[in-house]
Protein backbone atom coordinates (compact mmCIF):
# COMPACT_ATOMS: atom_id res chain seq x y z
CA UNK A 1 0.00 0.00 0.00
CA UNK A 2 2.68 2.25 0.90
CA UNK A 3 4.48 1.47 -2.39
CA UNK A 4 1.69 2.68 -4.35
CA UNK A 5 1.11 5.81 -2.25
CA UNK A 6 4.22 7.11 -3.17
CA UNK A 7 3.87 6.02 -6.79
CA UNK A 8 0.72 8.21 -6.59
CA UNK A 9 2.70 11.05 -5.26
CA UNK A 10 5.47 10.53 -7.11
CA UNK A 11 3.20 11.37 -10.06
CA UNK A 12 1.15 13.89 -9.10
CA UNK A 13 4.06 16.10 -8.21
CA UNK A 14 5.06 16.85 -12.11
CA UNK A 15 1.23 16.62 -13.07
CA UNK A 16 1.33 19.63 -10.55
CA UNK A 17 4.46 21.45 -11.59
CA UNK A 18 3.37 21.48 -15.58
CA UNK A 19 0.18 22.22 -14.99
CA UNK A 20 1.19 25.54 -14.78
CA UNK A 21 3.25 26.41 -17.68
CA UNK A 22 1.14 29.52 -19.50
CA UNK A 23 1.26 32.03 -18.33
CA UNK A 24 -1.88 34.55 -17.98
CA UNK A 25 -0.90 38.29 -20.01
CA UNK A 26 -2.92 40.16 -17.42
CA UNK A 27 -0.67 39.76 -14.96
CA UNK A 28 -2.71 37.61 -12.96
CA UNK A 29 -0.28 34.63 -12.77
CA UNK A 30 0.00 31.04 -14.14
CA UNK A 31 -3.29 29.83 -16.03
CA UNK A 32 -4.26 26.09 -15.36
CA UNK A 33 -7.19 26.49 -16.75
CA UNK A 34 -9.25 27.98 -19.45
CA UNK A 35 -13.11 27.86 -20.05
CA UNK A 36 -15.02 30.09 -22.84
CA UNK A 37 -13.19 33.74 -21.87
CA UNK A 38 -12.26 32.77 -18.63
CA UNK A 39 -9.39 31.28 -16.72
CA UNK A 40 -8.39 30.05 -13.32
CA UNK A 41 -4.84 30.78 -12.13
CA UNK A 42 -2.29 28.88 -9.80
CA UNK A 43 -2.68 32.23 -7.34
CA UNK A 44 -6.76 31.63 -7.40
CA UNK A 45 -6.12 27.73 -7.01
CA UNK A 46 -4.20 28.35 -3.92
CA UNK A 47 -6.38 30.42 -2.23
CA UNK A 48 -8.63 27.02 -1.81
CA UNK A 49 -8.35 25.71 1.23
CA UNK A 50 -9.94 22.51 0.05
CA UNK A 51 -7.03 22.29 -2.14
CA UNK A 52 -4.69 23.35 0.32
CA UNK A 53 -5.63 20.58 3.22
CA UNK A 54 -5.58 17.95 0.14
CA UNK A 55 -1.71 18.88 -0.55
CA UNK A 56 -0.97 19.26 2.49
CA UNK A 57 -1.99 15.89 3.71
CA UNK A 58 -0.15 14.76 0.54
CA UNK A 59 3.10 15.74 0.88
CA UNK A 60 3.19 14.52 5.04
CA UNK A 61 2.02 10.93 3.61
CA UNK A 62 5.02 11.11 1.40
CA UNK A 63 7.34 12.04 3.73
CA UNK A 64 5.90 9.53 6.21
CA UNK A 65 6.20 6.79 3.45
CA UNK A 66 9.71 7.80 2.73
CA UNK A 67 10.84 7.81 6.42
CA UNK A 68 8.59 4.30 6.41
CA UNK A 69 11.11 3.04 3.33
CA UNK A 70 14.05 4.28 4.84
CA UNK A 71 13.69 2.82 8.25
CA UNK A 72 12.64 -0.35 7.24
CA UNK A 73 15.82 -0.77 5.20
CA UNK A 74 18.16 0.54 7.26
CA UNK A 75 16.60 -1.89 10.40
CA UNK A 76 17.14 -4.99 7.65
CA UNK A 77 20.83 -4.51 6.61
CA UNK A 78 21.58 -3.84 10.21
CA UNK A 79 20.26 -7.34 10.95
CA UNK A 80 21.55 -9.25 8.54
CA UNK A 81 24.90 -7.40 9.67
CA UNK A 82 24.67 -8.60 13.62
CA UNK A 83 23.30 -11.99 12.20
CA UNK A 84 26.37 -12.50 10.03
CA UNK A 85 28.41 -11.34 13.14
CA UNK A 86 26.40 -13.63 14.92
CA UNK A 87 26.70 -16.83 12.26
CA UNK A 88 23.16 -16.88 12.00
CA UNK A 89 20.75 -16.85 9.18
CA UNK A 90 18.18 -13.66 9.30
CA UNK A 91 15.41 -15.86 10.20
CA UNK A 92 17.32 -17.56 12.89
CA UNK A 93 18.68 -13.98 14.91
CA UNK A 94 14.95 -12.63 14.48
CA UNK A 95 13.45 -15.82 16.34
CA UNK A 96 16.14 -14.99 18.77
CA UNK A 97 15.83 -11.69 19.30
CA UNK A 98 12.66 -11.29 18.93
CA UNK A 99 10.06 -14.26 19.17
CA UNK A 100 12.96 -15.96 22.10
CA UNK A 101 12.76 -12.89 24.46
CA UNK A 102 9.60 -11.74 23.75
CA UNK A 103 8.15 -14.96 25.32
CA UNK A 104 4.12 -16.20 25.99
CA UNK A 105 2.22 -13.79 27.65
CA UNK A 106 1.60 -14.59 31.34
CA UNK A 107 -1.33 -17.07 32.14
CA UNK A 108 -2.92 -14.51 34.12
CA UNK A 109 -3.29 -12.04 31.44
CA UNK A 110 -4.67 -14.68 29.54
CA UNK A 111 -7.18 -15.27 31.51
CA UNK A 112 -8.43 -11.48 32.49
CA UNK A 113 -8.47 -11.13 28.83
CA UNK A 114 -10.65 -14.38 28.36
CA UNK A 115 -12.89 -13.85 30.61
CA UNK A 116 -13.30 -9.80 29.99
CA UNK A 117 -14.33 -10.49 25.78
CA UNK A 118 -15.68 -13.72 26.22
CA UNK A 119 -18.67 -12.74 24.13
CA UNK A 120 -16.95 -12.08 21.58
CA UNK A 121 -14.24 -15.19 21.18
CA UNK A 122 -14.80 -18.59 19.77
CA UNK A 123 -17.42 -20.48 21.72
CA UNK A 124 -14.85 -23.40 22.11
CA UNK A 125 -12.86 -22.24 25.51
CA UNK A 126 -9.75 -23.46 24.30
CA UNK A 127 -10.41 -22.08 20.72
CA UNK A 128 -11.28 -18.73 22.57
CA UNK A 129 -8.21 -18.95 24.58
CA UNK A 130 -5.93 -19.63 21.76
CA UNK A 131 -7.44 -16.67 20.32
CA UNK A 132 -6.03 -14.53 23.16
CA UNK A 133 -2.86 -16.11 23.33
CA UNK A 134 -1.79 -15.48 19.46
CA UNK A 135 -2.89 -11.57 19.72
CA UNK A 136 -1.03 -11.28 23.43
CA UNK A 137 2.57 -13.19 21.60
CA UNK A 138 1.93 -10.81 18.74
CA UNK A 139 1.98 -7.59 20.37
CA UNK A 140 5.29 -8.91 22.87
CA UNK A 141 6.42 -9.57 19.25
CA UNK A 142 5.63 -6.06 18.22
CA UNK A 143 7.08 -4.82 21.17
CA UNK A 144 10.24 -6.52 21.20
CA UNK A 145 10.61 -6.16 17.71
CA UNK A 146 10.78 -2.44 18.23
CA UNK A 147 12.89 -2.46 20.83
CA UNK A 148 15.52 -4.63 18.99
CA UNK A 149 15.36 -1.70 16.19
CA UNK A 150 15.80 0.61 18.67
CA UNK A 151 18.92 -0.92 20.08
CA UNK A 152 20.54 -1.48 16.77
CA UNK A 153 19.83 1.99 15.47
CA UNK A 154 22.05 3.03 18.69
CA UNK A 155 24.35 0.89 18.48
CA UNK A 156 25.04 2.36 14.80
CA UNK A 157 24.55 5.90 15.43
CA UNK A 158 21.58 6.10 12.76
CA UNK A 159 20.68 9.60 11.32
CA UNK A 160 17.67 9.73 9.10
CA UNK A 161 18.66 13.13 7.05
CA UNK A 162 15.23 13.59 5.36
CA UNK A 163 14.00 16.57 5.84
CA UNK A 164 10.13 16.59 7.26
CA UNK A 165 7.51 18.71 6.43
CA UNK A 166 7.36 22.07 7.74
CA UNK A 167 4.93 24.98 8.62
CA UNK A 168 5.82 28.42 9.57
CA UNK A 169 3.18 29.95 11.80
CA UNK A 170 2.87 33.44 12.50
CA UNK A 171 3.80 33.50 16.33
CA UNK A 172 4.07 37.51 16.59
CA UNK A 173 2.16 38.44 19.85
CA UNK A 174 0.93 35.26 20.68
CA UNK A 175 1.32 34.19 24.62
CA UNK A 176 3.88 31.58 25.05
CA UNK A 177 5.83 30.21 28.35
CA UNK A 178 9.01 28.18 28.72
CA UNK A 179 12.13 28.99 26.63
CA UNK A 180 12.14 32.36 25.14
CA UNK A 181 12.08 33.14 21.17
CA UNK A 182 15.48 31.60 20.35
CA UNK A 183 14.84 28.44 22.05
CA UNK A 184 16.04 25.57 19.99
CA UNK A 185 12.12 23.74 19.36
CA UNK A 186 8.82 25.75 19.68
CA UNK A 187 5.89 24.04 19.96
CA UNK A 188 2.74 25.44 18.87
CA UNK A 189 -0.65 23.99 20.34
CA UNK A 190 -3.71 24.76 18.49
CA UNK A 191 -6.81 24.05 20.82
CA UNK A 192 -10.47 24.57 22.30
CA UNK A 193 -11.06 25.23 25.84
CA UNK A 194 -14.33 23.42 25.92
CA UNK A 195 -12.54 20.26 23.95
CA UNK A 196 -12.41 17.50 26.47
CA UNK A 197 -9.03 16.08 24.76
CA UNK A 198 -7.57 19.33 24.46
CA UNK A 199 -7.94 19.30 28.57
CA UNK A 200 -6.39 16.38 29.10
CA UNK A 201 -3.32 16.72 27.11
CA UNK A 202 -2.66 19.83 29.27
CA UNK A 203 -0.70 17.94 31.95
CA UNK A 204 1.62 16.52 29.18
CA UNK A 205 2.16 19.88 27.84
CA UNK A 206 3.11 21.38 31.59
CA UNK A 207 5.46 18.26 32.04
CA UNK A 208 7.01 19.01 28.67
CA UNK A 209 7.72 22.38 29.98
CA UNK A 210 9.35 21.78 33.04
CA UNK A 211 11.19 18.26 31.46
CA UNK A 212 13.05 20.86 28.76
CA UNK A 213 13.26 24.23 30.56
CA UNK A 214 14.01 26.76 28.41
CA UNK A 215 14.96 24.11 25.23
CA UNK A 216 11.36 24.03 24.41
CA UNK A 217 8.98 27.09 23.93
CA UNK A 218 5.55 26.70 24.12
CA UNK A 219 2.96 29.13 21.93
CA UNK A 220 -0.34 28.95 22.23
CA UNK A 221 -2.87 29.45 19.33
CA UNK A 222 -7.04 29.33 19.16
CA UNK A 223 -8.83 26.92 17.51
CA UNK A 224 -12.24 26.75 18.75
CA UNK A 225 -15.04 24.23 17.39
CA UNK A 226 -18.47 25.27 16.51
CA UNK A 227 -19.79 22.01 17.93
CA UNK A 228 -18.51 23.65 21.47
CA UNK A 229 -21.12 26.76 22.12
CA UNK A 230 -18.60 28.55 24.96
CA UNK A 231 -15.25 27.83 22.70
CA UNK A 232 -15.42 30.97 20.85
CA UNK A 233 -16.45 32.81 23.97
CA UNK A 234 -13.18 31.50 25.64
CA UNK A 235 -10.65 32.11 23.17
CA UNK A 236 -11.26 35.73 23.57
CA UNK A 237 -11.61 35.90 27.21
CA UNK A 238 -8.14 34.44 27.14
CA UNK A 239 -6.86 37.03 24.76
CA UNK A 240 -8.53 39.33 26.92
CA UNK A 241 -6.63 37.91 30.04
CA UNK A 242 -3.59 38.88 27.61
CA UNK A 243 -3.77 42.06 27.82
CA UNK A 244 -3.72 42.27 31.58
CA UNK A 245 -0.71 39.90 31.66
CA UNK A 246 -2.72 37.17 33.02
CA UNK A 247 -3.01 34.61 30.03
CA UNK A 248 -1.78 31.67 31.46
CA UNK A 249 -3.92 31.90 34.67
CA UNK A 250 -6.90 32.29 33.15
CA UNK A 251 -5.74 29.47 30.63
CA UNK A 252 -5.35 26.65 33.33
CA UNK A 253 -8.26 27.82 35.09
CA UNK A 254 -10.66 27.36 32.12
CA UNK A 255 -9.38 23.93 30.81
CA UNK A 256 -9.84 22.47 34.52
CA UNK A 257 -13.39 24.42 34.48
CA UNK A 258 -14.40 23.94 31.41
CA UNK A 259 -18.27 23.17 32.57
CA UNK A 260 -17.86 27.06 33.48
CA UNK A 261 -16.95 29.10 30.56
CA UNK A 262 -19.70 31.52 30.45
CA UNK A 263 -20.11 35.10 30.42
CA UNK A 264 -20.11 35.96 34.19
CA UNK A 265 -17.82 33.32 35.44
CA UNK A 266 -15.32 34.16 33.29
CA UNK A 267 -15.71 38.13 34.42
CA UNK A 268 -15.61 36.25 37.88
CA UNK A 269 -12.74 34.25 37.69
CA UNK A 270 -10.72 37.31 36.04
CA UNK A 271 -11.48 39.59 38.92
CA UNK A 272 -10.19 36.33 41.37
CA UNK A 273 -7.21 36.37 39.52
CA UNK A 274 -6.63 40.13 39.81
CA UNK A 275 -7.62 41.84 36.68
CA UNK A 276 -9.65 44.75 36.37
CA UNK A 277 -12.89 43.11 36.26
CA UNK A 278 -15.11 45.78 34.11
CA UNK A 279 -11.54 46.04 31.66
CA UNK A 280 -12.19 42.54 30.87
CA UNK A 281 -15.80 42.43 30.54
CA UNK A 282 -15.75 45.54 28.31
CA UNK A 283 -12.94 43.80 26.29
CA UNK A 284 -15.45 40.20 26.36
CA UNK A 285 -18.33 41.90 25.30
CA UNK A 286 -16.62 43.64 22.03
CA UNK A 287 -15.16 40.86 20.51
CA UNK A 288 -12.25 43.09 20.46
CA UNK A 289 -10.39 39.32 19.94
CA UNK A 290 -12.41 37.81 17.53
CA UNK A 291 -10.46 38.74 14.45
CA UNK A 292 -7.61 37.49 16.32
CA UNK A 293 -9.12 34.10 16.60
CA UNK A 294 -9.95 33.93 13.72
CA UNK A 295 -6.48 34.09 12.15
CA UNK A 296 -5.53 31.72 13.67
CA UNK A 297 -8.51 29.32 12.81
CA UNK A 298 -7.54 30.09 9.35
CA UNK A 299 -3.39 29.57 9.96
CA UNK A 300 -4.49 26.46 11.08
CA UNK A 301 -6.86 24.89 8.46
CA UNK A 302 -4.12 26.11 6.07
CA UNK A 303 -2.18 22.86 7.72
CA UNK A 304 -4.87 20.67 7.62
CA UNK A 305 -5.17 21.00 11.12
CA UNK A 306 -9.21 20.71 11.40
CA UNK A 307 -9.06 19.12 14.79
CA UNK A 308 -8.49 19.48 18.35
CA UNK A 309 -6.25 19.29 20.18
CA UNK A 310 -3.25 20.24 16.79
CA UNK A 311 0.30 20.43 17.37
CA UNK A 312 3.69 22.32 15.37
CA UNK A 313 6.90 21.06 16.36
CA UNK A 314 9.07 23.30 15.13
CA UNK A 315 6.88 23.27 12.43
CA UNK A 316 6.22 19.42 12.37
CA UNK A 317 2.57 18.44 12.57
CA UNK A 318 1.28 16.13 15.70
CA UNK A 319 -2.42 15.34 15.33
CA UNK A 320 -4.37 15.04 18.56
CA UNK A 321 -3.79 14.16 21.84
CA UNK A 322 -0.93 11.59 21.77
CA UNK A 323 1.04 10.11 24.88
CA UNK A 324 3.82 12.15 26.02
CA UNK A 325 6.58 9.43 24.54
CA UNK A 326 5.46 10.99 20.86
CA UNK A 327 6.19 14.30 21.84
CA UNK A 328 9.40 13.78 23.07
CA UNK A 329 10.29 11.61 20.11
CA UNK A 330 9.58 14.86 17.83
CA UNK A 331 11.35 16.93 20.11
CA UNK A 332 14.62 14.89 20.75
CA UNK A 333 14.59 14.41 17.39
CA UNK A 334 14.98 18.25 16.63
CA UNK A 335 17.17 18.77 19.55
CA UNK A 336 19.26 16.43 17.87
CA UNK A 337 19.19 17.85 14.38
CA UNK A 338 20.01 21.66 15.73
CA UNK A 339 22.72 19.86 17.75
CA UNK A 340 21.85 20.44 21.48
CA UNK A 341 21.58 17.87 24.35
CA UNK A 342 18.77 16.09 25.11
CA UNK A 343 17.82 16.31 28.73
CA UNK A 344 17.52 13.14 30.89
CA UNK A 345 14.28 11.78 31.48
CA UNK A 346 12.40 12.09 34.87
CA UNK A 347 12.14 9.01 36.65
CA UNK A 348 8.85 9.11 37.80
CA UNK A 349 6.29 7.85 35.41
CA UNK A 350 4.74 10.17 32.29
CA UNK A 351 1.02 11.00 32.10
CA UNK A 352 -0.71 9.56 29.27
CA UNK A 353 -3.11 11.39 26.96
CA UNK A 354 -6.50 9.47 26.35
CA UNK A 355 -6.58 9.21 22.73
Amino acid sequence: MRRCLVAFVTMLVPLLACAGQAADESGGGQVLARYGDQSITKSQLEQQQDYQLQLTAIKQQEYDATRDYLEQMIFERLVDGAAAKAGLTREAYLKREIDDKAGQPPAAQVDQLVAAYRSRLNPDPDKARAQVVTLLTQQRQQQRRDELEKELFASADVQILLEPVRFHPDLTGRPSRGGGADAPVTLVEYSDYQCPFCGRIQPILDELVSRYGDKLRHVYKQLPLPMHANAQRAAEASLCAQDQGKFWELHHWMFTHQGKLDRDSLVDEAKTLGMNGDTFASCLDSGRHAADVQRDEQEAHSYGITGTPGFLVNGRAIQGAQPMSEFVKVIDDELERAGVAIPPAPTPAEPTAAK
